[in-house]
């Protein structure tokens, strides 16, 4: 207590505030500490009589510091809201907006609906949409993870192809990402959507895709038990044909963990665009 008077005292003089001095102590009505009270005589002669906890004042500054559990969230929320690639023919779509045209497009549509409205509470973590293109898999997917990110959660949306190509951001030297990070982050996120899983394109090296398969496979092991949305037109004899039987079988096998698969059958909406 006198090292905290004698250093506001100095302080005081230091800055010409005036003449400062203690002239008795009270007990703190909220920690029951001996707290200083203190008498200080400005220049034009008036006497002020001041006292503050300062262990009090301490802990409110402390109170009002963000947890480091908070902090780490919003690093996470602001990493899937800086790198997701959303599509511009995506922007603005939501669940509503989606017109189901056949029966496993409603089923389609009904299981987003319960997925948003339930997040973190259904059965199944994660879905699998799988089908043809053009059937409304990639609307209803980011519809969701825009409703879902609205609530606060950490979203990301990416398509395969745009995940590999973040990947490949890293090899710059000067790149302020790094792979072990950007896969810290995928695993931390609340919710990943994953979409269109087989359509990215590589030059093959070898029989396979290779590379782009231990990169796939490792974002489905890291979201194996945590809530996912994949969207695929491949069937599981197709992944194992693209990315080779063992790392394909790995790959839809980590993809059903804990999911609900949708199979979606239609015509190819896009078709009315050519």
């Amino acid at each position: 207590m006198n090292g905290t008077f004698n250093g506001l005292k100095q302080n005081m003089e230091r800055l010409n505030i005036g003449r400062i001095q203690q002239v008795g102590t009270r007990t703190c009505e909220s920690c029951q500490g001996q707290v200083p009270v203190m008498e200080r005589t400005d220049r034009d002669g008036v006497v002020h009589e001041e006292s503050l906890c300062i262990a009090c004042d301490t802990q409110k500054l402390k109170s009002k510091a963000p947890k480091a559990e908070d902090v780490k969230f919003e690093k996470i929320k602001r990493f899937g809201e800086k790198h997701q690639k959303v599509p511009g023919k995506l922007i603005g779509k939501t669940v509503a907006k989606y017109v189901p045209e056949n029966d496993s497009e409603k089923a389609m549509k009904e299981a987003i609906v319960d997925y948003v409205r339930n997040f973190g509470n259904t059965a199944h973590h994660s879905l699998v949409l799988k089908g043809p293109m053009g059937l409304g898999k990639s609307h209803l997917a980011y519809a969701a993870s825009s409703e879902i990110r609205r609530r606060g959660y950490s979203v990301m949306y990416i398509a395969a192809d745009d995940f590999l190509s973040l990947i490949k951001s890293t090899f710059d030297k000067k790149s302020e990402l790094t792979e072990s990070k950007i896969f810290e982050m995928i695993e931390q996120l609340d919710l990943v959507v994953f979409d269109e899983i087989g359509a990215e394109y590589l030059n093959k090296k070898d029989e396979f895709e290779s590379w782009a398969s231990e990169k796939i496979l490792k974002v489905t092991d890291l979201r194996e038990d945590k809530p996912t949305i994949y969207t695929t037109n491949y069937s599981a004899p197709e992944m194992e044909k693209k990315y080779g039987s063992i790392q394909g079988g790995r790959i839809t096998s980590r993809m059903m963990a804990g999911a609900k698969r949708i199979l979606v059958e239609g015509r190819d909406r896009r078709e009315e665009l050519f």
